[in-house]
């Protein structure tokens, strides 16, 4: 890890959380791919790892099957969380995260690339039980989240969202600047990239930029 963000964790307080007080995780509602409708305006979701978990996009199935926006999708095949930003629908063998009341008005999409890292590296606890054990699993998994300054307890009100989104933005900063680097270097900083490129280096972004988080518990 990049020195000067390692020496910042090392010098933050760390509070540790059960994910069941931070999130509610729910089975979806589930349809084939053959009742889709022609659009853009939904993603459709399967527990494939690809693609952020997107098979394709679709117009308006129907209300009762509809996911919100800013919760994350679970693929029970591989256990992968990914971020949704768009409202979804979804296929079989899925679990929606919502955070809770309590906190879901502290995550923007920075904070969300932090709890995306450490849900992620939960994979090994998920992966060793049976689906039907997945749920409370996953609410008895712990992680620590670093602690405001002053905190004296670890409450959900303890937790520094400050820190989290500012950790992101640094981290993205020197992701772009080791990169400009790189392309300068290699006497490519004046290419114009193609579309499937910039896809590429959206997902790089939208993944979080490749940075490392610890005290996934």
């Amino acid at each position: 890890m990049i020195g000067p963000l390692s020496s910042q964790l090392n010098a933050i307080k760390w509070g540790e959380f059960r994910l069941g007080d931070l999130f509610e995780i729910e089975k979806t509602l589930s349809f084939n791919k053959d009742a889709l409708t022609q659009g853009q305006d939904y993603d459709y979701i399967t527990r494939t790892s690809q693609n952020q978990g997107v098979l394709q996009t679709t117009g308006f199935v129907n209300a009762e099957n509809l996911n919100p926006p800013f919760t994350w999708s679970l693929g029970l095949l591989q256990m992968d969380f990914f971020y949704r930003k768009k409202s979804w629908y979804a296929g079989q063998f899925m679990r929606k995260i919502t955070p809770k009341t309590e906190i879901e008005n502290k995550i923007n999409l920075r904070i969300a690339h932090y709890f995306t890292t450490l849900l992620n590296a939960l994979k090994r606890p998920l992966l060793s039980v049976l689906v039907r054990d997945i749920d409370k699993t996953f609410r008895e998994q712990k992680i620590q989240l670093p602690l405001k300054p002053n905190a004296n307890a670890q409450t959900l009100e303890d937790i520094d969202f400050d820190f989290m989104e500012k950790f992101i933005a640094e981290l993205e900063q020197c992701r772009l600047a080791e990169l400009e680097a790189y392309l300068k270097a290699t006497g490519l900083s004046d290419t114009t990239l193609s579309s499937d490129e910039e896809n590429a280096l959206n997902v790089f972004n939208n993944s979080g930029g490749g940075g490392v988080i610890p005290h996934a518990a």
